[in-house]
């Protein structure tokens, strides 16, 4: 028994082993020449290619006063990046516009506690103090659109809750997101509904 138990876990390290090696061989066959493209700001994140492959939309934390991420468009030719969201509240999920010089992204810019929400993280991490990471699907998270310059802003979503996570069809003509506007008002769900909302809304996420 002894000898078939020392059997059996020299083979189960053995094929931990040779699907370590197989996983490295098979990453360095992907992941070649990287290098980093931002050096920028606190932290940065959630990049993506525009149709041309000449420019990179990203979301970043570096904005003067603003603890949250803005989106930013980097110039992949000269270096150069500016910020495209108004520079208040909290954005996330960046998307260029086929054919167009539009580009869409989700912002909390209109809600009206959003700077009192900055001064309260600025005062949280002063104390040494972070949260652990959870998204937290703000419900004043709507779905803007804006020209590359941060020009002719437009809001597409205006239904009470979160909306984000857009991404355009090929053609540019559509877009789907994710939205947890069923939840809301929250009045309207049962106390048990409720609370789940508060510990768990990732529930209430639906695609349109």
């Amino acid at each position: 028994m002894k000898a078939l138990t020392s059997f059996c876990l020299i083979v189960s390290l053995a094929a931990v082993v040779l699907g370590q090696t197989q996983a490295k061989d098979g990453e360095s066959r992907f992941l070649k020449n990287t290098h980093q493209l931002i050096y920028e700001g606190h932290r940065s994140g959630e990049a993506y290619f525009s149709p041309d492959g000449g420019a990179l939309i990203f979301q970043s934390e570096r904005e003067p006063g603003n603890p949250f991420f803005q989106i930013y468009i980097l110039d992949l030719e000269t270096g150069d990046s500016h910020r495209v969201s108004p520079g208040v509240g909290k954005t996330t999920c960046a998307f260029f516009r086929p054919g167009t010089d539009q580009v869409l992204f989700a912002s909390t810019h209109l809600d009206p506690e959003a700077k009192a929400k900055q001064k309260a993280e600025y005062e949280l991490r002063a104390a040494g103090k972070q949260h652990r990471y959870s998204w937290d699907y703000d419900e004043y998270m709507d779905i803007f659109v804006a020209n590359r310059d941060g020009s002719n802003l437009r809001r597409l979503t205006t239904t009470p809750g979160y909306d984000a996570e857009a991404s355009y069809s090929p053609d540019g003509s559509k877009i789907v997101f994710c939205s947890l506007r069923d939840a809301y008002p929250k009045e309207k769900l049962s106390p048990e509904l409720q609370k789940r909302l508060e510990m768990e809304p990732s529930y209430f996420g639906e695609i349109y």
